[in-house]
C-alpha cells in the first residue's frame, strides 16, 4: 500500500532526519538490519537505506519508531526549518515524553535493545521491581550451578575478574554462561559440565563479554 503524502515528512525535514538516522546508528553500532529488527521489520534494510540517504521521505510513524529505538528527544526538531503544519504534526505525535512512555523501562538503552533483538534467549525482565537483562539457560553446559530453563540476570561491567560467571554469545544466536579465568598465556571460558568444551582464547575484549551474572531465578515444580 502506497503511503499518502501527508503521512511523509517534508523535503525540508528530510536532511535532518537522514543525518539523525546515520549518526544514531553509528553511535550505537547498529547495522541497517539491526534497525529493521528493532522496528519489528516494518521496513527492510533497503528501504531504511533510502530514508537515510534521502532518496525517500520517511513516514512519520517510522520516524517515531526510530526515535524510540535510539531514545531521541523531540526537542531536536524544535528548530528545524519546517512549516507550521508540520510542527503541529510533530507536537501532536511526538511530545517530549513520547520515547519514555513507549519504552519498557527508561534504562532500556539501544545497546540493551540490540541484545534482545539479536539473541533468541535474551529478554528484559523485572526481578524485585527492577528491570534487568536476562537470558534463559537452554542447555546443561553449566550444570550443576545453572540448570536448563533457569533465568540468569546480568549487567555490563567495566572489567571482569577471575572466577566471574560471564555471558557470551555462542552459535545459533544464543547466549550462554561461562566461567572466566585469566592466566599469563590467555583466557579460559569454562563450561562447568565436563561434557562441554572449555574455550581457550589468547585474548578477549570486554566488548565480547555481554555482562556478569548478578542473580538467578529458578522455578521449582
Amino acid at each position: 500500500m502506497r503511503t499518502r503524502k501527508q503521512e511523509l515528512i517534508s523535503d525540508e525535514l528530510k536532511p535532518l532526519v537522514s543525518d539523525l538516522m546515520k549518526t544514531s546508528r553509528e553511535k550505537y553500532n547498529y547495522s541497517l538490519e539491526d534497525l529493521s529488527k528493532a522496528i519489528n521489520n516494518q521496513k527492510n534494510r533497503q528501504t531504511l537505506h533510502k530514508y537515510e540517504t534521502g532518496k525517500l521521505n520517511i513516514p512519520y510513524d517510522i520516524l517515531f519508531e526510530i526515535c524510540r529505538v535510539f531514545n531521541i528527544d523531540s526537542d531536536i526538531f524544535s528548530k528545524a526549518p519546517i512549516t507550521e503544519e508540520e510542527k503541529k504534526i510533530l507536537e501532536k505525535k511526538m511530545i517530549k515524553d513520547y520515547v519514555s512512555s513507549l519504552r519498557k523501562d527508561k534504562n532500556l538503552t539501544p545497546q540493551i535493545e540490540k541484545i534482545i533483538n539479536t539473541y533468541k534467549n535474551a529478554s528484559y525482565e523485572a526481578p524485585n521491581n527492577k528491570s534487568e537483562l536476562c537470558m534463559k539457560v537452554t542447555d546443561d553446559s553449566m550444570y550443576p550451578t545453572y540448570l536448563k530453563n533457569d533465568k540468569v540476570y546480568f549487567q555490563k561491567q567495566e572489567d571482569y575478574k577471575n572466577g566471574d560467571d560471564i555471558i557470551i554469545a555462542v552459535k545459533n544466536n544464543q547466549l550462554a554462561v561461562r566461567r572466566l579465568y585469566r592466566y599469563p598465556k590467555g583466557i579460559i571460558l569454562q563450561a562447568m559440565n565436563p561434557k562441554y568444551q572449555t574455550i581457550n582464547v589468547n585474548i578477549i575484549s570486554n566488548d565480547m563479554i555481554l555482562g556478569r551474572v548478578t542473580s538467578i531465578h529458578r522455578e521449582f515444580k
